[in-house]
């Protein structure tokens, strides 16, 4: 059965930390461990105005003065959220646009994403092993972020390594706001890792296909297989063979590395010999049944 993921809008991370921010403005920038992992020492714009110093080292002081009139209007806006968003040209959108544009080139200067991926992995919620766990076969079976309890999983781990104790109330318990920020955290995460197993399920139909089409070019009954032809017939297996490891596909990845061991006593046959039309039909009649990949 599909898990078709629910079509609602995701908060931006740029709009995240600025409710964040408003829900504690002690949040996240005075935080330690958040300073930690952003090297930014309070405020992003926070500014000196009689050194010409400011927190962010990309702004300048006028910069830092209309990101900063940007947040605090989005504090003070009845939506903060539908402030945010304004499109066109409004009183804020120099600052809306610098804080936008900071929040996205910082964001993967901090390699948040790899520390969320790390704690994705160690708690058992790596996106293929959860495919696996839930005995995904297809795409159209990638589970949702509920569906793999992520969230559930994942959340007190994550709190604590973003911002240590102050994640926590009464010691157990994430902060209601943390909480929100973690979530969209993952949920943006979660997208991000679909998109990038899309792109992987595609690779392997597309290898696949590369990996029939040059077997049955190296097999028909009058091709005579050259080292070269092998080894390149080799080199498209070996990599169709990783990407499907990742998916934790136990039977098809023993099926293509007993193909590729065939292939590679076939090597090992034309090295010392030429490889005759003969024998390769007989080495065919051997593997076929392993020669059709069944498709993610």
């Amino acid at each position: 059965m599909a898990h078709n993921p629910p079509k609602m809008p995701t908060t931006p991370l740029s709009l995240a930390l600025i409710q964040l921010w408003i829900a504690n403005p002690a949040l996240p920038w005075s935080n330690s461990v958040w300073q930690s992992i952003t090297h930014v020492p309070g405020d992003p714009w926070a500014y000196d105005h009689s050194r010409g110093v400011t927190h962010v080292a990309e702004w300048t002081v006028g910069e830092a003065q209309a990101v900063e009139a940007f947040v605090k209007n989005c504090k003070t806006a009845e939506d903060p959220a539908e402030h945010y968003a304004v499109k066109g040209k409004d009183d804020d959108h120099e600052g809306r646009s610098l804080w936008n544009a900071w929040v996205k080139t910082s964001w993967a200067k901090w390699n948040i994403n790899k520390l969320v991926d790390r704690i994705l992995e160690e708690s058992g919620c790596e996106p293929h092993a959860v495919m696996a766990r839930l005995k995904c076969k297809t795409m159209d079976d990638f589970p949702t972020m509920e569906a793999a309890q992520v969230k559930h999983v994942v959340s007190v781990n994550l709190a604590d390594v973003l911002f240590g104790d102050d994640a926590f109330t009464d010691g157990t318990f994430i902060v209601s706001s943390i909480m929100t920020f973690i979530t969209t955290v993952l949920v943006l995460s979660w997208s991000r890792h679909r998109k990038a197993i899309k792109r992987q399920a595609d690779s392997i139909e597309k290898k696949a296909q590369e990996v029939d089409e040059l077997w049955l070019a190296m097999t028909t009954a009058n091709s005579t297989p050259t080292l070269v032809s092998i080894r390149a017939y080799l080199k498209k297996l070996e990599s169709l063979v990783t990407l499907i490891s990742l998916f934790k596909d136990q039977e098809k990845a023993e099926k293509l590395n007993a193909r590729r061991e065939q292939v590679n006593a076939m090597l090992a046959a034309a090295k010392k010999r030429p490889v005759k039309a003969e024998s390769i039909a007989c080495f065919t009649d051997r593997i076929m049944p392993w020669v059709r990949c069944v498709p993610l």
